[in-house]
């Protein structure tokens, strides 16, 4: 028979991420593995967040092989620290390379002299590449590494994620399709909570969900 810790292996919690209340409430929290239980160390609104029920909460995180969904309850053991123990063994929710959103985010290509090459926006984006739209007076090398800018903020300033990627294929209307080749842990990380949180937002839509 396997044991709730070898199951948890296959679908292991990262170091951070999202902890729901049963009203759909949620902070930021700190994860660390504490033989079957986790401990949770609340980042932001730690005293609201614990004065509601810590019963039938939901831990959503990036592991290894995605997003990470566990059912639990939790105990206050100090003022932003939690004891969180779970109901179920935790699902793979989405495997990353699959789970994609359409999104128009600027992206700036450079090749390796730092020179722009395309200035580009992107038709869909997810933890493993890239449908981009760049204008039909520019193009993308067919060969090598293209050093690129994704700007998933809503200024320039924000949330920047650096990398290099290369062409899958090449579609009509000068759209290209694209998998990163290097990006950092944090980068890809950043990129599949942007794929969650629209997905996210996508399915409230889709539902009717108020709030």
């Amino acid at each position: 028979m396997t044991s709730l810790d070898d199951k948890r292996l296959n679908a292991k919690h990262g170091t951070s991420g999202q902890l729901f209340a049963q009203d759909g409430e949620s902070v930021p929290v700190s994860i660390t593995h504490h033989g079957e239980d986790l401990l949770l160390v609340v980042l932001d609104r730690a005293g609201e967040f614990v004065a509601g029920p810590l019963n039938r909460l939901t831990l959503e995180s990036i592991g290894a092989r995605g997003i990470v969904r566990t059912s639990g309850s939790a105990e206050l053991i100090e003022a932003n620290l939690l004891r969180f123990t779970l109901d179920q063994t935790a699902e793979v929710v989405q495997r990353r390379e699959f789970v994609r959103v359409t999104a128009a985010k600027r992206i700036v290509f450079e090749d390796e002299e730092g020179d722009v090459i395309a200035d580009a926006l992107t038709v869909d984006i997810s933890g493993g590449g890239l449908l981009v739209q760049v204008p039909r007076s520019k193009d993308l090398p067919n060969e090598g590494s293209i050093y690129f800018t994704l700007y998933l903020g809503l200024t320039d300033c924000d949330d920047q994620v650096n990398g290099t990627v290369y062409i899958v294929r090449r579609k009509q209307d000068n759209q290209f399709a694209l998998a990163f080749q290097h990006i950092s842990r944090a980068d890809q990380e950043r990129l599949i909570r942007f794929v969650f949180e629209r997905q996210r937002v996508a399915l409230k839509v889709t539902r009717g969900d108020n709030g």
